[in-house]
């Protein structure tokens, strides 16, 4: 796989990730005991630390693109590990909405009683699936890594060798 895409693909997991910041995850009604009938809770509440490792998968994607054999490999490694973390927070706010939403039930009622009902959104699982898209780019950099070429168009060029004196007499 081509380095553009693997980049390409990195930034919109990580992009993905964080548009679902933003969006409510899980929605708590049947409050008692406070001003508010329900509560929502974004992703950025639910899973922050999801939030931070799609940075790091951004910078990654950006680190791919100057990195060397070597530095794909450990970024790519990183990059994966990222994504792993990303889908695990996403599927864990996903599956236990009740702990996902407690601070915002909290906040509503002023108690730490349990809502009635809690309704989870579809943004956990879209940020899973970006997660596991992270991880995918990560285990084809660390593993195609080693065989991109890179650019040297930047570096200095080497010096040119002066002709010796018998190279001088031949011309």
């Amino acid at each position: 796989m081509r380095r553009r895409t693997v980049v390409l693909a990195a930034l919109a997991a990580g992009g993905l990730v964080l548009l679902t910041a933003g969006r409510t995850w899980v929605t708590a009604t049947g409050l008692s005991g406070g001003i508010a009938s329900e509560a929502t809770t974004s992703g950025g509440a639910a899973a922050p630390v999801a939030t931070a490792m799609a940075l790091v998968v951004m910078a990654g994607a950006l680190a791919l693109t100057t990195a060397r054999r070597l530095g794909a490999v450990i970024v790519g490694v990183l990059m994966a590990l990222a994504g792993v973390v990303i889908a695990s927070t996403s599927v864990t706010a996903a599956l236990d909405p009740a702990t996902t939403a407690a601070a915002a039930v909290a906040d509503a009622t002023g108690t730490t009683a349990l809502a009635q009902d809690y309704a989870v959104t579809a943004w956990p699982w879209v940020a899973a699936a970006g997660g596991v898209l992270a991880a995918l780019c990560g285990v084809v950099a660390a593993l195609a890594g080693r065989g991109w070429r890179s650019s040297r168009r930047y570096e200095k060029a080497p010096a040119a060798s002066e002709p010796g004196p018998a190279a001088a007499g031949e011309q």
